[in-house]
């Protein structure tokens, strides 16, 4: 019986701070990739289509793979009730049947619902402990949960079984990077690489850690080489705008960032770091259609508000900045950049009072920028 196998994209982001000047404005940069494996098998079941597996189904209702195909093409089309029914349908006729249990471990996952993923990967393990594709799931969970350490065994293990993975390679060079051991990080993207030298994936990965130690023109090498692999990844663009950024090469990013807009036109992240190139420009006007588009998308996305804000104080438009200010520190009370903003805000109007709370409250979450703040005082 074939085993069932799967890559399917999972975004994941951080901040990164860029303050080079008052106002302090947010960029936001990293969006790392991890790859699961498991669902959708070698030969394509979902390219027949559910009608094909639900006829199989019918014709054979008492067999476990059926029920198991039909639940991947549930699952290519992210019908995950009709997917998760069908898994467990499999599972009853087989218990002891490992690509069910890690293809209904795929969909909690991409529920997060982890606790119930790792319970069905588990399961395939015990069945099948030489199963690398699940030792990297329950490593790519186990990642998502912040528990970097279990995550690295994971993978480290399923290396062991095949070496060859490069999928795995890319993902620990994740974890890596969450942890800043960018020459961890470095070796596995680039064992990667020796393995499938278009991997699309690990080459953005790579450029991203070089973005984050500063080397950019080697950054730019691997967002150029991403792309020309697939010149519609739209994290690649978004990265190579960001790589852009950090060398205040401004039109260069944000032909970067229109272009990944035209492949992802709901890409929160790169409308705001779109509108703040648009701010070191003086485009506020297109700034601000950027962060009023991104807030659509996201209304809790408390950067942006904070970016908003920075828009309008550099039109002069004050109580509008103060109201996007306060607005962000709603969102994230701890919010020290905004706490910063608002104080400016509130010193160019002549309300020194709440400018000295905002003083007050940022030489509790951060000094330095309390001290900053107080230079601007009159």
């Amino acid at each position: 019986m074939p085993r069932e196998r799967a890559n399917f994209i999972v975004e994941q982001s951080k901040i990164k701070q860029v303050t080079p000047y008052v106002p302090e404005i947010i960029f936001y940069v990293l969006v790392l990739i991890l790859l699961i494996t498991g669902t959708y098998s070698r030969n394509k079941i979902w390219d027949s289509g559910i009608e094909l597996w639900t006829d199989c189904v019918k014709k054979s209702p008492n067999k476990d793979r059926p029920h198991n195909n039909l639940g991947e093409a549930y699952t290519h089309e992210r019908k995950y009730q009709e997917a998760i029914a069908q898994f467990a349908e499999a599972l009853r006729i087989n218990p002891y049947y490992p690509e069910a249990h890690n293809n209904l471990g795929i969909v909690y996952t991409d529920q997060g619902r982890y606790q119930e993923a790792t319970v069905q990967f588990t399961e395939a393990l015990r069945i099948d402990p030489y199963y690398s594709e699940v030792r990297n799931n329950l490593g790519i969970v186990d990642t998502y949960q912040g528990k970097y350490q279990e995550a690295i065994a994971q993978f480290v293990e399923a290396l062991r079984i095949n070496p060859y993975y490069s999928e795995v390679r890319n993902n620990l060079g994740i974890v890596y990077t969450y942890q800043g051991k960018y020459q961890e990080a470095i070796a596995q993207f680039s064992e990667a690489l020796r393995i499938n030298l278009n991997y699309a994936e690990a080459h953005n990965n790579l450029g991203i850690v070089y973005t984050d130690q500063g080397r950019y023109p080697e950054a730019i090498a691997q967002f150029t080489q991403a792309l020309q692999i697939n010149p519609n990844y739209a994290e690649a663009h978004y990265h190579f705008g960001n790589a852009y950024i950090h060398q205040g090469r401004y039109p260069e990013a944000i032909a970067q960032f229109t272009e990944a807009l035209r492949i992802n036109p709901d890409f929160a992240e790169v409308r705001n770091n779109l509108g703040n190139a648009y701010i070191h420009q003086g485009r506020y006007p297109e700034a601000i259609t950027q962060f009023t588009e991104a807030l659509r998308i996201n209304p809790n996305f408390a950067e942006v508000r904070n970016n908003l804000g920075n828009a309008y104080s550099g039109q002069g438009k004050y109580p509008e900045a103060i109201a996007q200010f306060a607005e962000a520190l709603r969102i994230n009370p701890n919010y020290a950049e905004a706490h910063y903003n608002a104080g400016i805000a509130y010193l160019k109007i002549g309300d020194s009072n709440s400018a000295l709370k905002e003083y007050q409250i940022l030489k509790k979450i951060n000094p330095g920028l309390a001290n900053k703040f107080y230079g601007k005082t009159p």
